[in-house]
């Protein structure tokens, strides 16, 4: 009887020890280890870094992790601006392109709140180009009731916040395209245009227009 509980002492003694042993083990690999790991898929990540190359795929093919999408491949909710960034481009954008949003007094003003938080650092409150940071420019913006820019057509105006003109830069990554009608309403009560025609535009080439501002950004 003696005999059987010294064994089962040794026993426990030893799964003791094993137990020790281990924990002490796992916390030598990481002082800040516990020693005790619960559910760690949860915390340790097994997705692959940044630029780091990765053996997928039946063949086990060796790849890097940044796979590019399928060419032609359009995010969605995006919608690609087809016109070019070039002259030929900026004349046709003032032709054909439209405010697909009415004017009412509700666009207007959510295109003030915009304008304060993305134009007004360079055109200024008042769209006179004396921004804090437009007078700081080699050449400060024009005003927009000026000569320059006071029949400036509304097209173009998207055609420049979506690529940048001069030295104003793109703020397509900014700006949603309905982002971009909005403050032009508001851009054009600056310019004088108190009556700005309310309905949409109809023109077909606009259409595309039309169905990305209600999409969201366009690249």
């Amino acid at each position: 009887m003696k005999m059987k509980i010294k064994m089962k002492y040794l026993v426990l003694g030893s799964i003791a020890l094993t137990a020790m042993s281990f924990f002490a083990s796992c916390d030598k690999m990481d002082p800040n280890s516990p020693g005790v790991e619960y559910m760690p898929d949860m915390y340790r990540s097994p997705s692959f870094e940044t630029n780091s190359l990765t053996t997928v795929g039946k063949n086990h093919d060796t790849i890097c992790c940044n796979r590019l999408p399928v060419p032609g491949t359009i995010a969605r909710g995006f919608m690609p601006y087809t016109l070019t960034n070039d002259s030929t481009g900026y004349g046709l954008a003032g032709r054909t392109l439209h405010n697909p949003l009415p004017n009412t007094p509700e666009i207007t003003e959510q295109g003030k709140i915009i304008y304060g938080k993305f134009c007004v650092h360079c055109h200024g409150i008042a769209g006179m180009g004396d921004g804090k940071v437009g007078l700081k420019l080699p050449g400060p913006p024009p005003a927009y009731s000026g000569a320059a820019l006071k029949d400036l057509p509304e097209g173009k105006m998207f055609h420049t916040i979506t690529y940048g003109k001069g030295l104003m830069g793109s703020h397509a990554s900014q700006l949603s395209q309905e982002d971009r009608w909005k403050v032009i309403r508001y851009v054009q009560t600056l310019q004088g245009k108190k009556d700005a025609p309310a309905e949409a535009s109809n023109n077909a080439d606009a259409k595309p227009a039309v169905k990305n501002a209600k999409k969201g950004k366009v690249k």
